[in-house]
């Protein structure tokens, strides 16, 4: 019985930077595209978006599962890190939309996009040295003064969120 619990139902834990690297492309695009428009606006929006994403990196990213259970449901579970402001969330939903919403820019390959559901876990993990403070959850601010989580550098520098 539980052999077959186990043959019906697996997880996928999917790289990290697959995410980087796919949304570095579409925002690389996206700064193109606003250059070639002469849209200073939206290539400002772009390229900081293209910044945060390369300030973030891998351990910025969220982990996904794919789940299959026995009565053959698929989706993806998403898993934030625990540091990340949750705004983080919301921005890489649009930007993982983007191609969606943008099909005649960008050419659909692959399967179909699984139902994403977002996880109530939060990953464990440490941030990148000098993120700016507001790209952090106030509470792991805290809890790096306190010494409860491992203290990393914070950017001298303030920097807004993306748009």
């Amino acid at each position: 019985m539980f052999i077959l619990f186990l043959l019906c139902s697996y997880r996928v834990l999917r790289p990290c930077t697959q995410k980087v690297e796919r949304r570095l492309q579409i925002a690389t695009a996206m700064m193109r595209i606003a250059q070639a428009l002469n849209n200073r606006e939206q290539y400002g929006c772009w390229s900081e978006i293209f910044d945060s994403i390369s300030r973030l990196g891998t351990a910025g990213m969220s982990d996904d599962e794919q789940i299959s259970d026995p009565q053959g449901q698929h989706g993806i579970t998403v898993y934030a890190p625990v540091f990340r402001n949750p705004y983080f969330n919301e921005l890489f939903s649009k930007i993982d939309s983007t191609h969606g919403l943008e099909k005649h820019l960008f050419v659909r390959v692959g399967r179909y996009r699984l139902p994403r559901i977002c996880g109530r876990e939060r990953i464990e993990r440490s941030p990148p040295a000098n993120l700016p403070s507001s790209y952090y959850q106030a509470d792991y601010l805290i809890a790096m003064d306190k010494g409860l989580v491992e203290k990393v550098p914070i950017a001298l520098e303030e920097t807004a969120l993306p748009p």
